[in-house]
């Protein structure tokens, strides 16, 4: 047993012997390659905006001789400005494939990614650097440089119509015109627009300019649209053609301009804005150049929705010109004309001011805001003193004299009277200019209101009432001849005047109040209105009388609704609105509504 032990021990020795006596052949050893040569397709490089989606640009090299198959080798493009040495470089990785293209889009969108302005030209240093699949044996090429232009992507702006525009104060809420345009890009930057308006030949050296952020719509309304124009160059009242562009701009702050739209041209016809009031003042009239001017003999009529009207005495050789505030010279309208013509503002009109007519005496004057004119004409009827009103459809019955004030009228300017009165269905009556006289008489044959009738014309019926019993306004003109009978919804009497006082204006709860900033416009005999800053969050009232709290208006909404008086106005005052800013009051005691609308 023990022999056969060493037997088998001595036969495996010499087996390992024998073994470590072959010699065995070199291990097999991949190669290092070599370094591949960068060719550009081109050195200058200008894609177009139509080059977006295009290749305009590849980059190939040869095989760096890695002994490997090409699908375990990987490239990678450098790129970077000439002079950084690759310190802020962008890169591109393909696997097995000895070439890199880019399009337009890609190299716009790379260009904007290294900060540089679009629309010019940078120099860049590009190489390649090759490896195994697993990154060994990195190999850098020859570094190649390349000159690359950004382009400006191109905006197209369209308006939602190219026809003639003639802006009507009627429809001053309603849309005129909106625009919309297509979005310019670079890189994942974001880009703001601004809408640009200028007349033609202005050639956009001074725009007027609406800025709209990231929006790619905007749209103006009849009224906007109207200043905007004015601003414009456009003068109240006359056509003129406006050019709107889009520019847009890198970034959020307009700093960076990048390119313009095409140019939309729309013929535009403006109206002059129509004033809250009007007013004379000149050395031609009774008051003289004194400002205020003296009430109501020298505050202009409200006669439609765009025209004003007086009737007033002309000192022949003088001159005068219209306010639209009372005491106020920062606007002004007149006219180059003594019998009327073009209405100019403000600088255009003429520094010796509206010459008043050859030959003293009583004229007409009538302002027209939409047709931006005015016209002067001699005025040969006679306009009373006072107004009354009698008659059975009165309170006062036929009685004459009436009872007074109830039954007399509110001069509201130089030549209309105003009152609101109690009247009976059914019934009838007439207009006295003196109290207690028959002589003369006013009617109409009407019972809303037209054409208004002196002595032996007023029907023998005398003129009739509403079908309907309740107050009305009866406003009557002696400029335009004409009375107008309408149903009364607010307090009786109507205030004489409004005043604003509360912590949601400049001058608080003090009262009485600061004026004339916190007092508002007679318009009419039942409309006032005002232009105030208001503070959001906060409250306010209406007072008929400053430095009286007895009696109040409000209202429980902060963007208008009924009128509320004295207890029924909540006891948190009437609320402001929810943005803080100047805003335009109206308070329509005939109709029972106020309204706010932001300025």
């Amino acid at each position: 047993m023990k022999y056969i032990i060493k037997t088998g021990f001595l036969t495996l020795v010499l087996a390992v012997i024998l073994s470590a006596c072959n010699k065995v052949g070199p291990l097999q050893l991949f190669g290092s390659g070599t370094p591949v040569t960068l060719i550009p397709s081109s050195t200058e490089i200008n894609p177009a905006p139509g080059d977006s989606n295009k290749i305009v640009a590849f980059f190939t090299w040869n095989d760096p001789n890695y002994a490997t198959a090409s699908s375990n080798q990987k490239f990678t493009l450098e790129i970077d400005s000439t002079g950084r040495n690759f310190s802020k470089e962008i890169v591109t990785t393909v696997v097995g494939k000895p070439k890199i293209t880019f399009t337009g889009q890609q190299l716009n969108d790379m260009l904007a990614a290294f900060g540089f302005t679009p629309g010019q030209s940078f120099t860049f240093d590009i190489r390649v650097t090759s490896a195994y699949a697993n990154n060994n044996n990195p190999l850098q090429s020859n570094t190649v440089t390349v000159k690359i232009s950004s382009y400006l992507v191109p905006i197209t702006l369209t308006p939602s119509s190219s026809a003639d525009l003639t802006l009507l104060v009627a429809n001053a809420s309603n849309k005129a015109i909106s625009l919309g345009w297509t979005a310019t890009s670079y890189g994942t930057n974001t880009i703001n627009y601004a809408l640009q308006v200028d007349t033609v030949g202005g050639n956009f050296a001074n725009p007027q300019v609406i800025k709209t952020g990231t929006n790619l719509t905007t749209s103006f309304t009849v009224n906007d649209l109207n200043s905007l124009a004015i601003a414009a160059g456009v003068i109240g009242g006359s056509t003129k053609t406006l050019e709107f562009r889009v520019v847009s701009y890198l970034g959020t702050n307009y700093a960076t301009k990048m390119v313009n739209s095409n140019v939309a041209k729309i013929n535009v016809t403006t109206f002059t804005p129509v004033p809250p009031a009007l007013y004379i003042v000149g050395g031609a009239t009774d008051g003289g150049w004194s400002n205020p001017v003296p009430l109501p003999s020298q505050q202009f009529s409200r006669i439609d929705a765009v025209s004003y009207g007086i009737v007033v005495n002309l000192k022949a050789g003088d001159s005068y010109l219209f306010l639209p505030v009372n005491g106020d010279w920062g606007h002004k309208y007149g006219g180059t004309s003594a019998t009327g013509g073009a209405l100019l503002s403000d600088n255009a009109v003429p520094g010796s001011n509206t010459p008043s007519p050859a030959t003293t005496g009583l004229y007409s004057i009538v302002v027209n805001f939409q047709t931006g004119t005015y016209t002067v004409t001699p005025f040969t009827n006679t306009i009373p003193t006072n107004l009354f009103i009698v008659g059975d459809a009165t309170d006062g019955g036929w009685a004459n004299p009436v009872p007074t004030p109830s039954q007399q009228f509110t001069r509201i300017d130089g030549a209309s009277f105003g009152a609101v009165v109690n009247m009976t269905a059914g019934k009838s009556y007439l207009f006295l200019p003196v109290n207690g006289d028959w002589s003369h008489k006013f009617g109409g044959a009407s019972a809303t209101g037209g054409a208004l009738l002196a002595d032996g014309s007023v029907p023998g019926s005398n003129t009739p009432a509403p079908s309907t019993s309740g107050y009305y306004q009866i406003i009557v003109n002696f400029q335009t001849n004409t009375y107008t009978v309408t149903p009364y919804l607010g307090p009786v009497p109507p205030p004489s005047g409004l005043f604003i006082v509360g912590d949601a204006t400049a001058g608080g709860w003090n009262n009485p109040v600061p004026t004339p900033s916190q007092q508002f416009t007679r318009i009419s005999l039942t409309d006032y209105q005002l232009t105030v800053a208001l503070t959001a969050g906060k409250g306010y009232l209406l007072l008929p009388v400053n430095g009286d709290w007895s009696h109040k208006f409000g209202g429980s909404s902060a963007t208008g609704g009924t009128i509320l008086a004295d207890g029924a106005v909540p006891s948190s005052n009437t609320p402001a609105p929810a943005v803080s800013g100047n805003y335009l009051i109206d308070v329509n005691f005939l109709t029972g509504q106020y309204t706010l609308t932001k300025q």
